[in-house]
């Protein structure tokens, strides 16, 4: 019986633990079609809708409530900065407290202009 809720204790620690990690998504960046042009969809998670999201230290446009995503044109995107491993800094502010969380989102090679040499590319059907 004692082994029984010990078990049960490590359980529920171990879930509660890894719950925030799960429960928060990393942003993402991607290609899309928008009208004739070419955009750069960014999409995340933040912890309520009165978190701003800042790209590069400027205010991001987004749609959705804790589940965000904005779409921006290539030419808008192109004057964003890039930090290393081809990202862009996306900053979560909450509005509240001030506190900001910035983490770098990667986006697509050579989306944003610069020129990537790839030492191999894989393909795969979906």
């Amino acid at each position: 019986m004692a082994h029984t809720v010990s078990l049960a204790i490590t359980a529920c620690a171990i879930l509660t633990a890894a719950a925030p990690a799960a429960a928060e998504r990393a942003a993402s960046a991607r290609l899309v079609h928008c009208g004739g042009a070419t955009c750069l969809r960014l999409s995340g998670q933040r912890d309520s809708a009165d978190t701003k999201v800042q790209v590069d230290g400027r205010d991001l446009p987004v749609t959705g409530e804790r589940s965000w995503r904005a779409t921006v044109p290539l030419a808008e995107a192109r004057t964003w900065r890039l930090t290393r491993g081809y990202a862009v800094p996306v900053t979560l502010v909450d509005r509240a407290s001030g506190s900001a969380r910035t983490s770098p989102v990667a986006v697509p090679p050579g989306a944003l202009g610069a020129r990537v040499e790839l030492a191999s590319l894989v393909v795969r059907a979906r």
